[in-house]
């Protein structure tokens, strides 16, 4: 090489001068372009150079999903009669071709001339390539490699841009999940459920324009910044994305919902502010319900901030004995009789007591709430336990489970233990499933539901009638008790005894007897209601007509007096 330099191009200023410009400083493809014109620009009549263009051509890859082909023109000449072109043709090494076409100034190019300009071209490409390598390597470092849209790193970069610029107040962030894309999942494997993804978020990303960007955080969440006339229809458009995918010669067609936060990012100095912010609002998106499309407020973000207080303190209150158990009387209609109690928890902090609903929602949604779940059931068999030991009367005692215990591979296993190990008998707990966002995986509860019964242990379902409780359920899971809402029972304020409720709860009663299940009415406080239920034949009712959950002392007061 070092001979073709002696012989063909001497190192003049003028070459220095070539080498020089083409080797410059560039961050971009397009910085490097324009460093080769400049280099051309110097050595071009020595060359004989009419016109030189470049065609890049990058097959689709993950990074690049639709690849990438671009031409421009390195050098032309004004007016200049061009002769037969040279063809260059080099390949990237980090995949794909670069095409140059080298045109003459006059008549075409001789042999030596030829073997010259290949070895101006192949310096030329040596330095694009090496821009362009470092392009990819920028790319890769800021691209999701599952689905082919910007990392987080890569939006908060994007962010920290429109803040320097003074823009980001004409911006809308937007965190946003795709509903149940877990069942995408469960219905092809998860290899496929990747593609289905990755083909999801190029089709949300082409919805956005080219100054905007959408990140991927991980699992199916996204976040979006786009400008803040864009952001309603950007919203109607992901609020209901159909798809479908073939695999197999299975073809399945999808709807895809999400559930989404928004904010507008006015008044933001930080790029961390941006995800604050969105987070916020998701989250209470998530609080509402799936689905819900919720705004950022600076209440709403005090509200959150509660409950991530509620969070924090839960281990140490745990661990501090801080939750305790109230025991709700469950009473046979037929004698007045005790038949049962639920276990309900309350926590006492700072000697006040904190009711359920104002941090049972942030443990289910968090996951805590299974290990209260356990506490609870401990709780409970060593209360039973202590009857025993003194010979005193027990009863059944329901304790209540979230269906996230589901999923748990030693679930039914973990249950059994803990009541052995107080040596108390199956019979006197029952397990109640409560309420957990959306959970229909009925082939699952169907079969934990069984292990627990061949075990000895009773199962019943919470609020029947209402959120994700139906029909369906009791049809394919053999639960020994159904409890009803009190929503549904007539003769109350809100229903006023319209015909309407009174035939649709004796339906319910009716067919839950058909079933061969007890049924329990809660949330009874009227006689009337009473009366009217005994005359239904159901089995058992719970509320305030009897009792209001009670300490255990009470409980066990109760438990000695009857009514």
């Amino acid at each position: 090489m070092d001979n073709i330099i002696d012989k063909r191009i001497q190192m003049d200023s003028q070459m220095k001068e070539f080498f020089e410009c083409i080797g410059g400083d560039a961050d971009t493809q397009q910085q490097r372009i324009q460093c080769i014109r400049n280099g051309l620009a110097v050595i071009a009549d020595r060359l004989r150079l009419g016109k030189a263009e470049i065609t890049v051509d990058i097959p689709k890859n993950r990074f690049m999903p639709l690849g990438e082909r671009s031409s421009a023109v390195l050098y032309e000449e004004d007016g200049a009669e061009l002769g037969t072109p040279v063809d260059i043709e080099m390949k990237i090494r980090t995949g794909g071709t670069v095409f140059i076409k080298d045109y003459p100034y006059g008549p075409g190019y001789s042999e030596e001339e030829i073997q010259t300009h290949r070895f101006i071209f192949r310096e030329i490409f040596i330095q694009y390539n090496r821009t362009l390598a470092q392009c990819m390597l920028e790319k890769i470092m800021n691209t999701d490699i599952n689905t082919g849209v910007a990392s987080q790193d890569s939006l908060m970069y994007y962010a920290v841009n429109l803040i320097k610029n003074g823009r980001i107040g004409d911006y809308t962030g937007i965190f946003f999940n795709i509903h149940n894309f877990k069942y995408v999942n469960k219905v092809f494997d998860y290899s496929q459920g990747d593609v289905i993804l990755r083909n999801y978020a190029q089709m949300v990303k082409s919805y956005l324009d080219s100054d905007e960007e959408i990140a991927r955080l991980g699992g199916d969440n996204f976040v979006v910044i786009c400008r803040n006339e864009n952001a309603s229809d950007f919203i109607s458009k992901i609020k209901d994305v159909h798809m479908s995918h073939e695999f197999r010669s299975v073809k399945r067609e999808f709807q895809l919902g999400v559930t989404a936060g928004i904010a507008c990012l006015e008044g933001v100095d930080k790029p961390r502010e941006v995800m604050a912010r969105t987070s916020i609002a998701y989250q209470a998106a998530r609080k509402t319900g799936a689905g819900s499309i919720v705004v950022y407020t600076k209440e709403i973000q005090k509200h959150l901030m509660d409950d991530q207080e509620i969070l924090a303190a839960f281990p140490q209150a745990l661990a501090a004995g801080e939750f305790v158990v109230y025991y709700q009387p469950k009473v046979r209609i037929a004698d007045k009789s005790i038949y049962g109690a639920e276990a309900l928890v309350r926590w006492v902090r700072d000697g006040q007591v904190v009711t359920p609903a104002r941090f049972i929602p942030q443990l289910e949604r968090e996951g805590s709430v299974c290990r209260l779940d356990y506490y609870m059931l401990e709780q409970v068999c060593g209360f039973l336990k202590s009857r025993l030991d003194k010979g005193l009367k027990i009863v059944p005692v329901s304790v209540n489970f979230s269906r996230r215990h589901l999923e748990e591979g030693d679930l039914v296993e973990r249950i059994t233990g803990t009541i052995d190990r107080f040596g108390i008998d199956r019979s006197h707990i029952e397990i109640e499933l409560t309420e957990s966002e959306d959970y229909q995986n009925y082939e699952i509860m169907s079969s934990v539901i069984g292990r627990l019964k061949e075990r000895g242990i009773s199962t019943s379902i919470d609020d029947f009638g209402t959120g994700f409780s139906s029909l369906n359920m009791i049809k394919k899971v053999d639960l020994d008790t159904i409890k009803i809402d009190k929503s549904l029972i007539p003769f109350d304020d809100v229903n006023n005894n319209k015909h309407q409720d009174i035939v649709m709860f004796s339906s319910i009663i009716d067919l839950i007897g058909r079933l061969g299940k007890k049924s329990v009415a809660e949330g009874v406080e009227t006689h009337q209601q009473l009366d009217y239920l005994e005359k239904l034949g159901c089995d058992i009712v719970q509320g305030y007509v009897f009792d209001k959950p009670l300490p255990k002392d009470e409980f066990e007061q109760r438990l000695e007096s009857g009514y």
